[in-house]
């Protein structure tokens, strides 16, 4: 890990590994206990106090010092991973609206609207590829989106494929803003792609350097050039954007067309661009659960304290043997002192103060995150219920939802402008918007009975909007509307 750390830096830039100690941090947090308890973050997540390291370094021996019972007794209980799984849930309960056409879904080629059910590397659609974006947004805050063309193993067949990149895995790149309408326009960027490689040699799978560049060159063509092996970094300081070496140099091409800009979008937390840097948005309830565990460090200790009384004996000669609770002394008088003997034990009023701090920290999550707020019942809330209790808390997560939303639509824009349509053509074609009314009252069945029954006679709503209601009532378990009526004209033929 820390050689891939310090290859890395090589690459990156300083704003990089600023916000990248944010990312690993939230990561581990996630994990849990193996990632927050474990050696060397064992010690950056519960740090040493001085009379601890005064002890190991006397006694060189760890695994009998009172740290290490610190550390193998506190609980890490993970409230994050469940806060940041309720939101990204959330985010998945309404269906989001995509469109293809300013009147009908055949105006964008089949290759665009294939992307809506394949279209990337895990074949689960649009609808696999948001999940994995909100829940990259809400952890990392960052995502990255690469509009690739991928054929079959004879080279035939083209079709795109929205290649994912991590945030780890965005190493450095540049935006400008253009003079027409002051948006960001990519211009270079780095993506780390390093894998296993296997050594027939020595038998082993080691770390195989490797870097994608995009870029645009001199002519305003879009292209890539991949650096590879040992001598990736020194490829990639002699390497000049805008003429790039022929030799680790390809031009992406589909149908004969290529790009006059790169077709990568970074998704941040609330806003695209790879410029736009943003701390993990909930890094607040990380925050608290390592705190929470640093307390329940202490509270253990004065627990084991507190139940352990010592046992204090005056003007006694000491026994031969070791003395243990619940055994028996015999004591031998010293001197014409009368002997005694007595249990030292602590008061229990610290152990309170340090439950009100731990209690005090969990209260605290109201007002950093959505969880408590829910009650627990995450995304399987109703609308009122969430509507109750959650105002400020949505909202964010309805920004976050929407600006995911709005980098899947780049990338269906940029498949469009690629099968030969023009921007404009490209945008008015193209939507991909996310459905954020999470504060909506659900409806019961009894009332959508009663809205069909009414619409059969006044004819009020079509039903493409009666059915987006019954999409909203029971989510998740119907089909899309197209599919719904192909169904009914199948359903109607077999009758007759």
């Amino acid at each position: 890990m820390a050689a891939e750390t310090t290859y890395k830096t090589l690459f990156t830039s300083p704003r990089y590994l600023f916000f990248n100690r944010f990312r690993e941090f939230v990561h581990d947090c996630y994990v849990g206990s193996e990632a927050i308890k474990e050696s060397p973050n064992s010690f950056l997540y519960l740090p040493m106090q001085r009379r601890e390291e005064d002890e190991i370094r006397k006694t060189g021996n760890m695994s009998h010092s009172h740290y290490h019972f610190r550390k193998q007794h506190a609980c890490y209980e993970n409230f994050f991973k469940p806060t940041i799984d309720d939101i990204v849930g959330i985010m998945q309960k309404n269906r989001p609206a995509v469109k293809f056409g300013v009147k009908e879904a055949s105006e964008s080629s089949r290759e665009v609207r294939d992307i809506e059910y394949y279209g990337n590397q895990y074949g689960d659609g649009l609808t696999g590829l948001k999940w994995r974006l909100n829940f990259n947004q809400a952890l990392y805050g960052r995502y990255g989106l690469l509009l690739d063309v991928i054929a079959d193993a004879d080279g035939l067949n083209p079709r795109f494929c929205i290649s994912e990149y991590t945030a780890d895995k965005i190493l450095d790149g540049e935006s400008v803003k253009r003079n027409s309408d002051l948006q960001d326009t990519l211009q270079w960027a780095l993506l780390d792609e390093t894998t296993l490689k296997f050594n027939p040699q020595n038998k082993i799978w080691e770390g195989w350097p490797k870097i994608r560049v995009l870029g645009i060159d001199a002519a305003g063509q879009y292209y890539q050039a991949v650096l590879e092996g040992s001598g990736c970094y020194q490829d990639w300081l002699s390497f000049d954007l805008k003429n790039p070496p022929a030799d680790k140099t390809i031009y992406p091409t589909f149908k004969q067309k290529t790009l006059g800009f790169i077709p990568f979008t970074v998704c941040n937390v609330n806003r695209l661009g790879i410029n736009e840097w943003q701390e993990p948005p909930y890094m607040d309830v990380a925050n608290i659960a390592v705190a929470n565990y640093q307390i329940d460090s202490y509270y253990k200790r004065a627990i084991q304290n507190h139940a352990t009384p010592t046992l204090v004996v005056c003007n006694a000669a000491k026994p031969t043997e070791g003395v243990y609770l619940g055994g028996v002394i015999w004591t031998q008088s010293s001197g014409n002192n009368q002997v005694s003997a007595s249990i030292l034990e602590t008061s229990g009023a610290g152990l309170a103060e340090m439950r009100n701090a731990k209690e005090s920290l969990k209260n605290s999550l109201k007002y950093s995150s959505i969880r408590d707020l829910l009650d627990g019942a995450g995304a399987n809330s109703s609308g009122e219920a969430i509507q109750l209790r959650t105002a400020s808390g949505t909202a964010a997560i309805a920004a976050i939802d929407r600006t995911g939303a709005k980098a899947l639509e780049e990338q269906l824009v940029f498949a469009s402008v690629w099968s030969g349509a023009t921007f404009a053509e490209a945008g008015d074609r193209i939507s991909f918007e996310a459905d954020v009314s999470y504060l909506g009252t659900d409806f019961s069945l009894q009332t959508v009975v009663s809205l069909l029954q009414a619409n059969q006679q006044t004819q009020t709503l079509s039903r493409q909007n009666l059915y987006s209601i019954l999409e909203k009532s029971v989510p998740g378990t119907l089909s899309s509307f197209d599919d719904n009526e192909i169904q009914l004209v199948a359903e109607t033929d077999a009758i007759l």
